[in-house]
């Protein structure tokens, strides 16, 4: 019995070490080193200042490093919304301010979508800070959408679809989905004036929220400064339409 007790404590515990150092055991140096530059070349502050003593570091050292043990995993608190239910990585993050909110942003990887066996998504995300909004999410119409909400239906999960009357916003209706547990609240939320900027802006990403934060986020990694750069312009364009 103590045996499967051990098994199961494994089973739980080394995926989650495992995405915590996946990335620091492929190239410490060459994952961190741009995110901690551009974080100090801004004067945005890490979420865990501890990072900055990587770089230059070996892997032993890493390891035997106490300041490393509980880095904080920015992905942790919105880990109950749809499409980053699984992610991990989040630990190398900045929080920085924009258009007066708290805004951090990071890169983090997620398992566990349809196909089990896939391999780990990567997400550039931006959390920024702010409470009162009603739960919903917000994207472009894709097949790997569809093929969610057809896999939800058969397993019976609740229909959290919004319908958006196409005579009124007919582009929207056409490239874009709304999903949320209380439509009368969305609809309300959500004003033609916030749903002309997601139609003119054009967002890849996604746009979800849930107690504390609006977060936005987009498939890929965020590797160079322009990268960081492109991504924090879109999240503060998007910070004023829709807060």
């Amino acid at each position: 019995m103590k045996y499967m007790i051990l098994l199961f404590v494994l089973a739980v515990l080394l995926p989650t070490i495992f995405g915590l150092f996946r990335d620091l055991f492929r190239s410490p140096s060459k994952k961190v080193t741009p995110v901690i530059e551009y974080a100090q070349k801004k004067g945005y502050r890490l979420v865990n200042p501890s990072a900055s003593q990587i770089p230059g570091s070996s892997l032993l050292e890493m390891l035997k490093n106490p300041a490393l043990r509980n880095l904080v995993d920015a992905s942790s608190d919105v880990a109950d919304i749809d499409g980053l239910g699984h992610a991990s990585g989040g630990w190398l993050a900045f929080t920085s301010s924009l258009r007066s909110k708290e805004v951090t942003i990071f890169n983090c990887s997620t398992t566990g979508s349809i196909n089990a066996g896939s391999r780990p998504i990567p997400y550039k995300v931006a959390k920024i800070k702010t409470q009162g909004l009603p739960r919903f999410s917000v994207g472009n119409n894709s097949i790997v959408r569809t093929v969610q909400d057809v896999v939800g239906k058969m397993v019976g999960e609740p229909k959290l679809a919004i319908d958006v009357d196409p005579r009124l916003y007919p582009d929207f209706s056409a490239h874009y989905w709304i999903r949320g547990s209380d439509a009368a609240a969305v609809s309300a939320f959500l004003s033609p004036e916030k749903m002309r900027f997601i139609e003119t802006a054009k967002l890849p990403g996604i746009l979800a929220t849930n107690t504390n934060y609006l977060v936005y986020f987009e498939d890929g990694t965020l590797q160079t400064e322009l990268d960081f750069d492109s991504f924090i312009a879109t999240v503060e364009k998007l910070i004023p339409a829709i807060l």
